[in-house]
């Protein structure tokens, strides 16, 4: 049998114009991260500089100015506490929706699937004086339930559309059989059809929590000083009469505000990658 294209291994010259471009792709990708991490241990004087300096004599002071002097790390348990229950209510909910919408057949179920993924289309700007009034009139702004159910609220329709598709992946007979050995239908769920999109569901996560601690119009209109997130403290750090922006505090903020999505994704990457390609596959 004849190799194919698609199987025949690379030449040494193809395989150094591989690595070349990856190369390049990770550096493109990777110079940001690598100048926050920078300028978060620079000097004023080398941030200020006007040529970029990347020799100096490495400072904490940015970093014990965020951690010890500012009130950012009470925003950044907020952020983690928002970002901790979004995650939770909405995979709870959305998983028990998709589950609804993927194996029993109702008619115009599709059409209900596009409605609710209809609900995260809408721009939210177009509904923030509405919800600013109504947790006005119940004295509900500036409380971390507020941010919590607004996150939840949006966060929910593409979480069951996602959800929706791993579970049309998987096969409802092993479900069946399950039930026939006299397991129930909410056990055949929990020990057949869980641990198969568990992959999907993990992403389905990740996506929910990265949503929810970017959400930024909402941060900032409903909560004041008790329950700021990080992404509205943020501008703390921004031009403030004469002493300009703290770019090095701004610089650690930032690393903060990404360390916890880079530690699930970087412990979870095998499911991740394997929940990727469950929802590109139906049958």
């Amino acid at each position: 049998m004849s190799e194919t294209t698609s199987t025949r291994p690379l030449g040494p010259g193809q395989r150094i114009a591989v690595g070349a471009l990856v190369t390049i792709m990770l550096l493109f990708a990777g110079f940001p991260l690598l100048w926050i991490a920078l300028t978060s241990i620079k000097p004023n004087g080398a941030i200020l500089s006007t040529d970029p300096v990347f020799i100096f004599q490495p400072t904490l002071d940015h970093w014990a100015s965020v951690l010890v002097t500012s009130d950012f790390l009470k925003f950044y348990a907020n952020s983690l506490i928002i970002a901790g229950a979004t995650v939770v209510i909405v995979m709870v909910v959305s998983t028990m929706a998709a589950y609804a919408l993927a194996r029993y057949p109702m008619r115009g179920g599709d059409n209900i699937a596009f409605f609710i993924l209809s609900q995260r289309m809408m721009p939210p700007v177009a509904v923030v004086l509405p919800i600013f009034l109504i947790a006005s009139s119940m004295g509900m702004l500036d409380r971390l339930e507020t941010l919590i159910a607004i996150n939840v609220a949006f966060n929910i329709p593409l979480s069951v559309w996602m959800i929706r598709g791993f579970i049309e992946g998987t096969s409802r007979e092993l479900e069946e059989a399950a039930v026939v050995d006299g397991t129930s239908w909410t056990g055949a769920f929990l020990r057949v059809t869980v641990p198969q999109i568990w992959p999907g569901l993990l992403s389905t996560a990740l996506f929910v929590y990265i949503y929810t601690v970017n959400e930024f119009l909402f941060a900032s209109i409903l909560s004041g000083t008790n329950a700021r997130p990080v992404s509205a403290a943020v501008s703390l750090f921004l031009p403030t009469g004469v002493r300009g922006t703290l770019f090095g505090e701004a610089a650690v903020a930032a690393i903060l505000i990404m360390l916890p999505g880079i530690i699930f994704a970087t412990l979870m990457q095998r499911y991740l990658v394997a929940g990727v390609s469950l929802g590109a596959v139906k049958g």
